[in-house]
């Protein structure tokens, strides 16, 4: 199996990750995990240059999944509630 994960540049661009593989089995092997996984994928045929010929090999286009947060977050600003307890107002005892 050949896999090619497109840098995150590209991956904004609408890029996504490939798979190819080398034998039917593998290639039925990978579909049945993707699918074990609840991984969605297209199957599609890719031009592939060998021998200075165009043939066309069969893979597989599974999406990055998107990314809702920012990258850097601040921390949450939590309020800290301080009691203050009251001062005892007591008589000093006097020393005779």
């Amino acid at each position: 199996m050949k896999i090619f994960q497109p840098p995150v540049e590209e991956q904004e661009d609408g890029f996504v990750t490939s798979f190819t593989f080398d034998s039917s089995e593998e290639q039925q092997s990978f579909a049945d995990f993707l699918n074990n996984m609840s991984i969605g994928f297209l199957k599609s045929k890719f031009p592939v240059v060998e021998d200075g010929k165009v043939r066309y090999q069969t893979g597989f286009v599974v999406a990055s999944p998107t990314q809702d947060t920012e990258e850097e977050q601040e921390p949450e600003q939590v309020e800290e509630v301080v009691e203050e307890k009251p001062k005892r107002k007591g008589k000093k005892a006097e020393l005779a």
